[in-house]
């Protein structure tokens, strides 16, 4: 064979090397199931979002996921047998298992995987006593109630990962029973934030009426997208806290007040003292939607107009505040097992 054939030879079989063919492979030699997180914090978003898709936190039900491996194409239906296990939960001091009377389960034991795909999706309604409970709120990375889970048996899967122990009787939360970790249990933690939560851009005057007329502070930036950041905080259903200087003009300020804002159907609001502040206050706002802008979109204000006083200077405040909608703060979370 010449050279050329030998060339044209190595060109074609480096042609058919890069085909566009998917490559085929074998399963596994055995399928099993697991729950992906053992101790996820799920963390529902009331309201408007608009990083990501809400419309099933606004409806007030999620999903608890559980996978199966050892396949690469599902050709048929698979069941999974799970129950609602506190004795999980025997050992563990800062997380509860989410009251009975807060939840419904949409499908009872077994939830299937269906033909074609390989999660099975345990759906949960929440009702409306959760909302009520302040344990079901929170800031980032606390988390008090979960939803304790655990793999019973599976239809059509091989196993479930049970895990490795290295002791009798061991405690699956505990890492120190186990060579491998066991994955057929979930802690699935569960809380939200109400639709007024976020971090938002402030701009605003706090002025002294009392006993005479000056400017405490001024807060305002040349773009909306300059002014304080702050953290408008979940404090019930349809409430919210948040702090804001004290403004004392040119001497040093002795530290926030802390106001809530208990919002109506209308969105209007009531301005008072959260539980501890000692300044007084007492005011109203509204939250429009869509009523002010930044970075070129449309987005949602809190006015304000309040009032306190500053006992230790005998002076009053009247503070008028503009709150811009920045971001919800929303992250994935999951949280730390403390034992007993």
């Amino acid at each position: 064979m010449n050279t050329r054939n030998i060339i044209l030879l190595i060109s074609a079989l480096i042609a058919m090397s890069c085909s566009n063919s998917e490559p085929e492979f074998d399963d596994y030699d055995f399928t099993a199931t697991y729950f992906p997180y053992q101790t996820p914090a799920r963390t529902l978003i009331l309201g408007k979002y608009d990083q990501g898709l809400n419309e099933t936190d606004n409806d007030h039900n999620f999903e608890i996921t559980a996978l199966m491996t050892g396949i690469r194409e599902n050709g048929k239906e698979r069941g999974i047998y799970f129950e609602i296990d506190n004795s999980l939960l025997d050992n563990v001091t800062n997380v509860k298992a989410l009251p009975a009377e807060y939840y419904t389960m949409e499908r009872i034991s077994p939830v299937l995987i269906s033909s074609g795909d390989t999660k099975a999706r345990i759906k949960v309604q929440l009702h409306d006593a959760f909302f009520q409970d302040t344990l079901s709120f929170g800031p980032v990375n606390t988390t008090n109630y979960v939803i304790p889970l655990r793999m019973t048996k599976a239809d059509n899967i091989d196993s479930l990962l049970t895990g490795v122990s290295i002791v009798n009787n061991p405690d699956r939360l505990n890492p120190a029973d186990w060579d491998i970790l066991p994955k057929d249990y979930t802690l699935f933690g569960i809380k939200f934030m109400n639709k007024f939560h976020g971090k938002y851009l402030r701009r605003g005057e706090d002025l002294i009426t009392a006993p005479a007329n000056s400017v405490g502070r001024t807060y305002h930036g040349e773009y909306v997208e300059n002014d304080e950041v702050i953290l408008v905080e979940t404090s019930g259903f349809n409430k919210v806290k948040l702090e804001n200087l004290i403004g004392r003009g040119e001497a040093s300020s002795p530290g926030n007040v802390v106001m809530e804002l208990t919002f109506n159907d209308d969105g209007t609001c009531a301005v008072t003292s959260f539980k501890g502040d000692e300044y007084g206050i007492t005011g109203s706002g509204k939250y429009v939607e869509d009523g002010d802008e930044w970075g070129g979109k449309t987005r949602d204000v809190i006015y304000l107009d309040y009032s306190y006083a500053d006992a230790a200077n005998a002076e009053t405040h009247v503070v008028k505040d503009t709150l811009v909608i920045r971001d919800r703060t929303a992250i994935f979370e999951e949280f730390v097992v403390e034992l007993k």
